[in-house]
């Protein structure tokens, strides 16, 4: 009997074991599932949203870009190697991502652009730092293109593949409500494309958002062509 007691407990045991094992697994795949990974394969740069962000597509994007644009700006969008986006909502449009004032709900950008030779030549450090706003006319106080401009943060970025800047900064566009942008800015080693991505928002949402923002810029990986 005692015998026939063990056996019965031990396959209790077993089951419970099974079950747990079984729970852990189920778990772990919905956390795996739980991310959008945005990546060109060809270029060697990904990054993850969280799951069930709206999808701004490549083509969309572009659209609006040369809509109306100069001989000059469709050569430059020319140059665009990838690039899409991915919001919070639904309702962040194209337009949204180009235009100065914020998008309602955080919106995550990736653009690679290849550089011409003269950009090439020229790029630097402030020229990373200064593809959405004029920032380093505006921390010396040079430039008033937007109101109450501050630079919250700024570290070097150096990968096997590129270099550049992440910067954190906060301003008010005029006749806009403030908001925040973290931007990476990244020059190939060999020169010849920028990488960019940006994770904006209004400053009240990006501050709301912060988590997400921080788990967005980490995934950001950039390995070059292959």
């Amino acid at each position: 009997m005692s015998s026939s007691i063990t056996m019965i407990e031990a396959r209790r045991k077993f089951g419970v074991a099974l079950s747990t094992l079984v729970l852990l697994v189920t778990v772990t795949s919905c956390g795996e599932s739980s991310k959008i990974y945005s990546k060109n394969s060809e270029l060697g740069v990904f990054f993850t949203i969280p799951n069930g962000w709206h999808h701004i597509p490549e083509e969309t994007i572009r659209s609006y870009e040369v809509e109306g644009a100069d001989a000059a700006a469709k050569q430059k969008a020319d140059l665009v190697l990838w690039q899409e986006a991915y919001s919070e909502s639904g309702k962040t449009t194209a337009k949204n991502l180009l235009q100065l004032e914020a998008p309602k709900a955080l919106t995550a950008f990736v653009r690679v652009r290849a550089l011409t030779l003269e950009e090439s030549d020229a790029m630097s450090y402030n020229g990373l730092r200064n593809l959405v706003l004029p920032v380093t006319e505006l921390i010396s106080g040079t430039s008033q293109v937007v109101n109450d401009f501050q630079l919250l943060e700024e570290t070097e970025i150096v990968t096997q593949e590129a270099r550049g800047l992440q910067t954190i900064f906060s301003f008010t566009p005029k006749d806009g409500e403030n908001e925040t942008i973290h931007q990476t800015a990244l020059l190939s080693n060999d020169r010849s494309a920028i990488y960019f991505f940006l994770v904006r928002c209004t400053t009240e949402c990006f501050n709301e958002g912060q988590k997400n923002v921080d788990a967005i810029v980490k995934s950001l990986t950039v390995k070059g062509k292959r």
